[in-house]
């Protein structure tokens, strides 16, 4: 179902009832940050303070919201009032102007369950606690996937205390999808994307090139944790020789050795055809995917979670070929190893991030007005807003949120492939 429309000065009864109550709409961002978020802050910011309502956003995502009680929330240190003027200037700024953090109140909830247990949502309480005090009638959050999980657990809370309370002020929230992964379910295309891979590309190429003067390979470790979006159109725009994506692997561990005995392969057949250089780009996700024995070496957070960012799946990659190409051949080949990804987080939106974060701002207010609670903001063909409930993309058992991976029976996995040059036998 799409989104009605309503002229600018007909009010519903939503938007009415935000004036009426003197209430405020607060906007945060949790998660890594990607290209164009300031222009879904400004897009719906303007929505509302062109209606008169009063525009918040929180610092560092949940990060103060969790931690500090209500009256500790200081104006211009936890959270800032956005008025027109910086809506207008946030669009200058490549930064978030909000700034993000990691921080999940949610992150003890691993079942339905576990909504009833006052422990457990203690911290998700007392961010509702905050939001009354604070004359918050309803939170646009902008993230990925825990922070959707978050908002789905805020609006389950809410909708309880409006059980019991109809007038309770804060009526619920509202998410914008967000990760450069683009492995979100339920959107075409996730903001950042197309600026962030791009780039990421760009430095594939670069180092193509490199790889092509010097008689070496490059192995690139790119971002993607659970799908191969951005590694993909990297390789493809950057000529890459092989994409290594979790899509090839899932749910089938694999060791280093196998695939490092595939790629020193291909590179033997290139090096039949006379190419002796190339790219391959290997998405960190792929760690996760290895056997126990190739995880063991690998550095761990304190849960027994890969650090992918500290994993360097690339690096013993690199490792691995060098010395398998030396027992396969007798000879030496240089495998250099390259990081990329954080560095594409925070450019200028490309012309298309650029249309779909401000429709994405714009969605997110025409939730709010139709008093469409508890979805998340997406697009249709041409940019057309819509809204999808939160039952709809997360399992009501698991709590775990839906997502997309390439589909390898599909068009776009066929397109990357048919571009390697792998020459197989």
């Amino acid at each position: 179902m799409g989104i009605k429309h309503f002229h600018f000065e007909s009010l519903t009864p939503a938007i009415a009832r935000l004036k009426s109550m003197k209430l405020k709409v607060a906007l945060l961002h949790s998660g890594g940050p990607a290209p164009g978020g300031n222009r879904v802050l400004s897009g719906g910011a303007k929505q509302f303070l062109d209606r008169g309502i009063e525009v918040i956003g929180f610092n560092n995502g949940y990060e103060y919201l969790q931690d500090l009680p209500p009256q500790d929330l200081q104006p211009g240190k936890h959270f800032i009032y956005i008025d027109k003027t910086v809506a207008s200037e946030a669009i200058e700024a490549n930064c978030f102007i909000l700034r993000t953090s990691r921080a999940n109140p949610g992150r003890e909830i691993k079942s339905p369950l576990d909504l009833d247990n006052p422990k457990k949502i203690e911290a998700l309480s007392r961010i509702i606690d905050t939001f009354k005090y604070l004359k918050v009638g309803a939170l646009i959050s902008i993230g990925g996937d825990d922070t959707l999980k978050t908002a789905n657990f805020i609006h389950e809370l809410t909708r309880r205390r409006l059980a019991e309370d109809g007038n309770f002020p804060f009526q619920g929230v509202v998410h914008v999808p967000k990760t450069i992964d683009n492995d979100y379910y339920g959107i075409p295309w996730t903001f950042g994307y197309f600026t962030a891979a791009e780039a990421a590309g760009r430095i594939v190429r670069g180092l193509y090139d490199d790889a092509k003067a010097t008689n070496c390979y490059h192995v690139v470790e790119l971002m993607g944790r659970k799908a191969g979006w951005y590694t993909a159109a990297a390789s493809i725009y950057g000529r890459g020789t092989k994409a290594i994506i979790p899509e090839d692997y899932e749910n089938k561990p694999f060791s280093l050795d196998e695939l490092a005995q595939d790629l020193v392969d291909i590179v033997i057949r290139r090096e039949q055809r006379g190419r002796g250089y190339g790219v391959f780009c290997i998405a960190e996700g792929i760690a996760d995917m290895l056997t126990d024995d190739a995880k063991a070496i690998m550095e761990k957070d304190r849960f027994g979670n890969l650090r992918l960012a500290e994993a360097k799946i690339g690096e013993h990659l690199a490792k691995e070929l060098a010395h398998i190409y030396r027992e396969k051949t007798g000879d030496k080949k240089s495998f250099k190893s390259q990081i990329t990804g954080y560095e594409t987080r925070q450019l200028p939106p490309s012309l298309y991030d650029s249309l779909l974060t401000s429709q994405l701002g714009v969605g997110a207010y025409r939730l709010i007005e139709q008093s469409r609670l508890g979805e998340m903001v997406t697009v249709r063909d041409n940019l057309e807003i819509d809204g999808i409930a939160f039952s709809s993309l997360i399992n009501s058992e698991t709590l775990k949120v839906k997502n997309r991976s390439i589909d390898p029976r599909g068009d776009f996995y066929n397109l990357l492939r048919s571009l390697e040059e792998n020459f197989p036998q």
